[in-house]
């Protein structure tokens, strides 16, 4: 269980800390505080699944690098906005998904925080698909897109390297969808939203998967770094009450 709730938290932990990062530098006001918003809601989605084992501060803060079960391409760096609009769509295609399976969960304490997870994670989807459809109305937008696309091609697909005790519990009735059918909607999704690109086919993109082992405890410098930044504060007095 532990594994699982590290698999889904993490992804929305490191994720929602790379939105922060825009506070206040978005492209226009509306837009700033939309994604404020959405890195507020994934951070307290970590948080959901982390009560489930005990303390989020203590997974939060307490954990070494290493212990981290976040995907790969969360952990990057902000390259540009339109890297973060991209990503973001590839990331909630994904959780969606996951999130949508957990509503039939076995498991009460997964099931009742998917119910009210998956209605934010609904916002999150439509919000940017509408801001990256009206962005590729322009051919200038849709070469912008593609070359980030291209740029990224397979770490955006990162988001499905798993270890082998998640895959254990892929197919389970705590987690009743197959790993097969997960990536299956998601491919055809995605070549949805960018229905102007040409995807590499699922045997491609699963071949080059094990490059990636972020999830795996392999952290890149990219994390690193960020790992000693969003820990700062609480290393500087680790038995502080606040």
């Amino acid at each position: 269980m532990e594994n699982l709730i590290f698999y889904f938290a993490d992804d929305d932990l490191i994720l929602g800390y790379r939105d922060c990062e825009w506070t206040g530098v978005g492209p226009f006001l509306e837009e700033d505080l939309a994604l404020s918003s959405i890195a507020q809601d994934e951070i307290s989605h970590a948080s959901m699944f982390y009560e489930i084992i005990g303390n989020p501060d203590d997974f939060v803060y307490k954990r070494e690098p290493k212990l981290f079960k976040n995907a790969y391409i969360t952990e990057l760096e902000n390259y540009d906005y339109v890297f973060t609009l991209v990503r973001h769509l590839f990331y909630d295609e994904f959780d969606y998904i996951r999130i949508g399976a957990l509503l039939n969960s076995s498991n009460y304490e997964l099931k009742s925080r998917a119910e009210k997870i998956i209605i934010e994670e609904d916002y999150h989807l439509k919000h940017f698909r509408i801001i990256l459809n009206k962005l590729a109305q322009k051919e200038e937008g849709k070469k912008v897109i593609s070359n980030t696309i291209d740029k990224f091609k397979y770490e955006l697909f990162s988001i499905f390297e798993v270890d082998n005790e998640i895959l254990k519990v892929y197919g389970t009735d705590i987690f009743p969808i197959s790993y097969e059918e997960h990536f299956d909607k998601f491919y055809e999704r995605i070549k949805l939203d960018f229905p102007f690109y040409k995807f590499p086919s699922k045997d491609e993109v699963l071949l080059n998967l094990s490059s990636f082992k972020s999830r795996r405890g392999e952290k890149s410098e990219s994390f690193l770094k960020f790992y000693e930044t969003f820990t700062e504060v609480y290393r500087l007095e680790p038995d502080a009450r606040w």
